[in-house]
């Protein structure tokens, strides 16, 4: 039956394109004019053969054809057509109305028969009939390609299954073949393509303590409605594992209302239950840590806090909720403060610093906060998530390691670092003002022997209490400083000759006469001094100090408790540091230089955790010669470099040879020279030892001091980056006798603080050593930082260490430095000290 014309259908008639096959000419002209003022195109051809491969050529929408053709008639060609595309419609047009072509027409699934002479109106009909069959099929085909790619581009695993849905007697019955399924059902359970799966039964699919429970379901719910509800089970995986899912089912029927396939829709349950352990997790973190957390809206009211906020300010969340984090500020920074700091955060989504707040009962204190943007899918700000930390105890640390960077703990006066400042500046003043200064370098008497015999404890007292009548003895203007040991050195910053320091010097004799009481103990120590005064001695620090040594040894060799003035004469050690600098220069290449081994070990178990590679020289003629006489030459002569690299080789090689001989793998630490660490080359030393010896990265540690790191310290920053990136481990060696800074060390990416020996020595019966050392571990520790002890020589030593945390330990208790024999035994004994 002909639909109605409809304007749509000529609309869409005119965007398709005909294939005209008509033997006779004049009709075919005729009748392809009337088709392309309708269509948007028209191909013919004048017999079936040629409209066959003009159909092949052109794929037209819709073919028109006459029946009695020579060569290939239009119902061979008819034929033809519909193998290569059975939905194409065919018009047929002929002047037989037999009805044997009626019936092979109809045979050949022809859309439409229209009689020749042909009417243009019942042409135009069948025109637009075929052309609605033509939009209703592409419709089809499109619905059908958008669900494909719903089915096949879903998160959700769905399976098509056909064989037996009809109800069985149980579901082991049940012969439901997989005949299709999507990409997420094949990573479900664990399958790269459909072939591997299609055939296998659905239902053999699910583990089996779960299909009675499901088979009563499909009696009740599938069978009944045709759909079940949700069903929480388990999948066998093609690996053996299971798959926890949530299952529907749904029964497809065909046109004659009998069950044909069940459809299987399946939610990862696996992807679900980890979303909810990590909120379970962030909870848990939220509520467990041990720094505060609050969190506002985006009118920066405060929602919500964890149990450590009201730990650290003594509010509530009842009494917070709702409130600005203004009820918090101290009044201590200032507007241009805060509004620097919301900048910060609009601009860069976050911001972390140190600030001052106010608890509830007033008292102000240091944090270390940190204060992070939450934006949603719109890039809308909807929360501000603020963490903080109490840093009043390591605020107190700082200052007391910022005490030790300049001053000697024992006697609190300036250390050798400050005193080079004090002596730059007089030196400066001098050049401004016509001023002399004067360095007096005094070594005490007699005091090892003190030391020695009555014990630390007593000569450190005394270290004081000499302190006390040197800092007695000069102008507030000027310096005393404590190097270390019992050498002290004097700095008059403003003298106008010889004489004027030469009084100093008496003054300090005559009040070192009087008798030391030390506890029940009276003692008598005498100085030697030594004098050099700018710029006749020297114009700056190293030179000054250097002769006035000179000279106070000059003032022992004369018989001490006296002052020597230095003189050029006195230089002639200075050969004998010619003679060595010779020596050092030929060493390298002679080969005289030793690398021993200390070990590291876990302070708890004295398991074997590394080792420290130290520098030996065999002098062929002077024998061992000690690291203090040549490293320093080394250094001031440049040669540290080389000697550095030779060093970082050697150790590399040899922890790899241990490796390779099956023993302990640790990491072996090398010390760095300033020299050095200022290198650009390093990082390439650094890669180029680690190539050659085939070591991993991680089996090498370097240990630099404090003091090289806060020469440049943005440029000891960027060069611990580039090294961290290649995988070394990084610590900071003689902790707490350097520049020590918290400021600095926090910035700075270092794995491992090594604890001073000389802090270490006492802590057993020293309350300040033992206070100090105390004091680094916590540190360390918030900082997320390994501590080594060093110097650990006994068992009261390490039991204190192991009382604070400290994570290893390193000295004499445990072993000498040994050669790389000797350290493989170690290596293989792997525990060293248990006590």
């Amino acid at each position: 039956m002909d639909t109605p014309r409809d304007d749509n259908d000529l609309r869409y008639l005119k965007t398709l394109s005909v294939l005209y096959v008509e033997d006779e000419d004049e009709i075919r002209e005729q009748l392809a004019q009337f088709l392309q003022r309708r269509c948007a195109a028209v191909y013919t051809a004048s017999d079936g053969r040629k409209g066959l491969d003009a159909f092949r050529r052109r794929k037209p929408d819709i073919v028109i054809t006459d029946i009695l053709m020579p060569v290939m008639d239009g119902l061979k060609m008819g034929a033809a057509i519909r193998e290569l595309s059975p939905t194409t419609p065919i018009i047929i047009t002929t002047a037989f109305e037999e009805p044997a072509y009626f019936q092979k027409a109809i045979d050949l699934g022809v859309d439409k028969y229209v009689v020749k002479p042909v009417d243009a109106g019942a042409l135009l009909q069948a025109l637009l009939n075929s052309a609605r069959a033509v939009r209703a099929e592409a419709a089809l085909r499109e619905v059908e390609e958008r669900y494909r790619l719903l089915f096949h581009l879903s998160h959700i695993a769905i399976s098509v299954a056909g064989g037996e849905p009809a109800e069985p007697a149980g579901l082991a019955d049940m012969n439901v073949q997989i005949l299709e399924c999507n990409e997420a059902f094949l990573r479900l359970l664990g399958y790269r393509d459909q072939a591997a799966i299609q055939g296998e039964n659905l239902f053999e699919l699910i583990a089996p303590e779960f299909r009675e429970p499901l088979y009563e379901m499909l009696k009740t719910e599938l069978w009944v409605r045709g759909f079940t509800r949700e069903f929480e089970l388990e999948l066998l995986r093609r690996n053996g594992g299971r798959a926890p899912v949530i299952l529907q089912l749904l029964l497809r029927h065909d046109s004659g209302g009998a069950p044909k396939e069940v459809l299987a829709v399946m939610r990862d349950l696996a992807e679900q239950r980890r979303s909810e352990q990590e909120l379970r997790l962030s909870a848990g973190v939220f509520s467990q840590s041990q720094d505060a957390i609050l969190v506002t809206d985006s009118n920066n009211d405060i929602v919500s806090v964890n149990p450590a906020f009201t730990r650290l300010t003594g509010y509530g969340l009842d009494e917070v909720l709702g409130r600005n984090p203004k009820l918090l500020q101290s009044g201590r920074q200032d507007a241009a403060f805060y509004q620097a700091m919301w900048s910060a955060i609009q601009t860069d989504g976050h911001w972390q610093g140190e600030i001052w707040n106010r608890r509830k009962n007033g008292e102000v204190f240091p944090e270390w906060l940190s204060i992070s943007t939450v934006r949603n899918d719109k890039g809308e700000i909807v929360n501000h998530i603020g963490i903080f930390s109490d840093i009043s105890k390591l605020k107190a640390a700082t200052e007391h390691i910022e005490f030790l960077a300049h001053y000697d703990p024992l006697t609190h006066l300036p250390n050798r670092l400050l005193l080079r400042d004090r002596v730059v500046q007089a030196l400066a003043g001098r050049q401004r003002h016509g001023n002399r200064a004067a360095v007096l370098f005094l070594d005490l008497d007699r005091f090892k022997l003190i030391n020695d015999s009555l014990g630390h404890a007593v000569g450190d007292a005394l270290l004081v209490e000499v302190a006390r009548r040197l800092s007695d003895s000069v102008r507030e203007t000027d310096t005393v400083s404590r190097l270390g040991g019992d050498e002290f050195v004097v700095l008059l910053s403003e003298v106008r000759n010889g004489d004027e320091a030469m009084q100093v010097a008496q003054k300090i004799l005559r009040s070192m006469q009087e008798v030391f009481q030390v506890g029940i103990h009276q003692l008598a120590v005498t100085p030697s001094i030594g004098i050099a005064l700018s710029p006749d001695d020297g114009e700056d620090f190293d030179t000054l100090l250097r002769n006035a040594d000179a000279a106070m040894y000059t003032a022992k060799q004369d018989g001490r408790n006296s002052y020597v003035f230095f003189t050029p004469s006195m230089n002639a050690g200075a050969l004998e540091r010619l003679s060595m600098e010779t020596s050092l220069r030929r060493a390298l290449e002679r080969e005289e230089f030793r690398l021993h081994y200390q070990p590291k070990v876990d302070a708890d178990s004295g398991r074997v955790l590394g080792l420290e590679a130290l520098l030996r020289w065999e002098h062929p003629e002077l024998g061992w010669v000690p690291p203090s006489r040549f490293i320093p030459l080394a250094e001031d002569t440049g040669q540290i470099a080389a000697i550095g690299n030779w060093v970082l080789q050697t150790a590399c090689r040899q922890n790899r040879a241990w490796q390779e001989q099956g023993l302990l793998a640790v990491p072996v630490a090398v010390n760095l020279s300033a020299l050095q660490f200022r290198q650009r080359r390093l990082k390439d030393q650094v890669l180029d030892a680690l190539r050659q010896s085939d070591l991993d990265a991680r089996y090498l540690e370097l240990e630099l001091t404090e003091s090289m790191l806060m020469e440049d310290t943005a440029g000891a920053v960027v060069m611990l980056a580039e090294l961290r990136k290649i995988g070394v481990r990084l610590s900071i060696d003689d902790f707490g006798t350097g520049y020590s800074s918290l400021s600095y060390l926090k910035r700075l990416p270092i794995d491992a603080l090594k604890i001073d020996q000389s802090f270490v020595r006492d802590i057993a019966d020293d309350s300040d050593d033992a206070a100090i050392v105390s004091a680094v571990i916590s540190m360390a520790h918030d900082l997320h930082l390994r501590v080594v002890a060093e110097g650990v020589e006994t068992l009261e030593q390490l039991r204190f260490l192991r009382a604070h945390q400290c994570d290893e330990a390193q000295g004499y208790l445990f072993s000498r430095p040994v050669c790389a024999e000797d350290a493989a035994a170690l290596l293989a004994r792997r525990v060293l000290v248990t006590q």
